[in-house]
């Protein structure tokens, strides 16, 4: 497909439709003529007018000491598939202290969400020596334009580390003298690693890795570093892009959730229902081997909170056997949140799987061997995601490389996600054998503990604002940064919700950002885990925060409620808990409640601990 169609979808598409179409294009390799000409459309005019573009976009600043301008074209293709539009300001050649010291200047003016600090690619062309006290003036070099920029800028920063290069100035002996350049680079990343780790302040972006699985040949001696300064090669650069990418669908909630696997040629190897139990390939020698670590990484990826399904064409007494007899399976029959193993069509099980779960489509990612499935898949479901690999090797490879689950941060609630889908069938289960909502409500034993500023919780609220989609009130995105400014700020209240009922302990669900102004509370975001809603969770959450607002003194709460592509369900929540409209269109409406609130917004079934 030639970049001239591809453009023509985007440009009558609006939709998912148009991007799967965009990044199977680009996953068939076009030819470098044809990947400019579309990252020119991406960066034009143009693509602005599709009625998704807002909601889509990310704003970024890329600000080196030398030229990263080929960073720009690979970057737009990058964010395009995973769902994104990149607005992009590149700072000019060399002023990056300038660019991160004056607020006039146009990394600020730009208001970006994601600022790329690259600080030391020059580094080889200017460093004196190779000692202990360079390696110190190095990073405190580096580590205060991060320290510049976040006095006027709480956005995503991410820091790109040092690329070791060819020269060795002692030859062979290098690693005989006091810190060679292999090990002056090693001991600058590692300290820059424990300081963002520390601070909090910044990301690394992981350069020195990634230019090992570049395949560069010349990481420093390349041509564009003698014709245009450009520190790194455009292989390079383009799994840089890539790694950016995945930053920003982590900051803008564009991560995915769910991995749905198929089972025979994909978890094992060969087919239960012709191979038998015992012949299946797990473990042991090759190829088994493969798809053991393939189970790993896919143990792995659920260990961080991602959910676990299956969709296979199967019997399904037979596939659990499997799970039964075999010691080498990594993966366990309870790691699963959901499954469909029967003979229907694949595409309709994966959204009976979404309602199940109560997650859009493009919160789906699916591993299966037959590309027949595949192609249908991405025909019938554009929003899911799908590995393009048969092999299992690839497989491996695409999941391990992929960064598709990839969040700001991993919390206690992400480890607790598995079991609370399981406690929702046994939910499930209570509710036929209950005789009416109420009794089934109040034999939950709901308990729900509200907090506020609670700098323990920073991590989790980000987190929310960033994954959170469907029950958002406005779906404004944080980072922890953001979140602790606003902690710290008088004017600022942050809130949190966790819930717990008889059958699991879900964590903290939920998360409200207020704003004081002129003595009135202001809602600045409402948002709450699908995974709790419809047991009166969200409104006991929203009258506690009434109830401290009346106790704190204000007459009057307000908040609004702005549309995006998934939060319908949430458009007429607060008039459900008693507020009066002020302003009402197609895309946003406003609201108010007079303080203080009736008693009736906290369910008599739940009980309510504030910390």
């Amino acid at each position: 497909m030639t970049a001239k169609d591809v453009i023509a979808q985007l440009e009558t598409d609006a939709g998912w439709r148009s991007l799967r179409v965009a990044q199977k294009a680009l996953r068939g390799g076009m030819s470098r003529p044809e990947s400019l000409a579309l990252a020119r459309f991406l960066t034009g005019e143009k693509i602005r007018s599709r009625a998704d573009f807002n909601a889509r976009s990310v704003r970024l600043v890329v600000a080196s000491d030398t030229s990263l301008d080929n960073l720009a074209d690979p970057l737009s293709l990058r964010l395009l598939e995973r769902g994104m539009f990149g607005v992009q300001y590149h700072s000019p050649f060399a002023q990056l202290a300038l660019e991160t010291r004056n607020q006039n200047s146009g990394l600020f003016q730009h208001k970006p969400e994601v600022v790329v600090l690259a600080p030391l690619t020059g580094i080889w062309q200017r460093l004196g020596g190779t000692s202990p006290d360079a390696v110190t003036q190095t990073i405190e070099e580096a580590w205060s334009q991060v320290t510049a920029l976040r006095k006027h800028f709480d956005g995503l920063i991410l820091l790109t580390n040092v690329v070791t290069v060819e020269n060795r100035p002692h030859g062979i002996l290098e690693s005989r003298r006091n810190l060679g350049h292999a090990d002056f680079a090693r001991s600058v990343n590692l300290q820059l690693s424990q300081r963002c780790r520390e601070t909090g302040e910044a990301f690394i972006l992981d350069a020195q890795l990634l230019a090992g699985q570049s395949g560069t040949v010349w990481p420093g001696l390349h041509k564009q570093q003698f014709m245009a300064s450009r520190p790194f090669t455009d292989e390079l650069a383009n799994l840089l892009a890539a790694e950016i990418a995945a930053f920003c669908a982590a900051r803008k909630g564009f991560a995915r959730k769910c991995l749905v696997l198929d089972l025979d040629n994909t978890l094992w190897g060969g087919v239960v229902g012709e191979d038998g139990v015992a012949g299946l390939q797990i473990g042991g020698g090759f190829p088994g081997i493969i798809y053991t670590e393939l189970q790993k990484e896919i143990a792995a990826l659920h260990g961080r909170g991602v959910t676990l399904a299956i969709v296979s064409k199967n019997n399904e007494a037979d596939a659990w056997e499997v799970f039964n007899q075999r010691p080498e399976m990594v993966l366990k029959r309870a790691d699963f949140s959901a499954h469909r193993i029967n003979w229907q069509d694949k595409a309709s099980n994966i959204r009976e799987l979404a309602k199940e779960l109560n997650l859009g489509l493009d919160a789906f990612v699916v591993l299966d061997d037959n590309h027949v499935e595949r192609d249908w898949i991405e025909e019938a479901l554009p929003e899911v995601e799908v590995c393009p690999a048969s092999d299992p090797l690839e497989m491996l490879r695409w999941l391990t490389t992929c960064r598709r689950f990839d969040t700001l941060a991993i919390t206690r609630e992400d480890a607790l996600r598995a079991k609370s889908y399981a406690a929702a069938e046994e939910r499930s289960r209570l509710a036929t054998q209950s005789s009416n909502l109420e009794e089934y409500l109040a034999s939950l034993g709901t308990q729900v503990e509200v907090g506020c500023n609670s700098s323990t919780q920073i991590a989790r609220v980000a987190q929310l604002t960033q994954k959170t989609n469907q029950f958002n009130l406005t779906t404004r995105r944080y980072t922890e940064s953001e979140i602790q400014e606003r902690m710290q700020n008088p004017a600022w209240r942050v809130f949190w919700c966790a819930c717990r009922d008889r059958f699991a302990d879900e964590g903290v669900i939920g998360a409200a950002l207020i704003e004081i102004k002129n003595g009135e509370w202001l809602i600045d975001n409402f948002l709450m885990s699908c995974r709790v809603l419809g047991r009166g969770v969200e409104k006991a959450f929203l009258g506690t925060i009434c109830d401290q607002a009346a106790s704190s003194g204000a007459q009057m709460i307000r908040g609004g409620f702005i549309r995006s592509a998934k939060n319908s369900q949430t458009e007429n929540f607060l008039e459900t808990c008693g507020f009066t409209a002020d302003e009402k269109t197609n895309d946003h409406s406003k609201w108010h409640l007079a303080l203080p609130a009736s008693n009736g917004l906290i369910p008599k079934w739940i009980a309510l601990k504030t910390s």
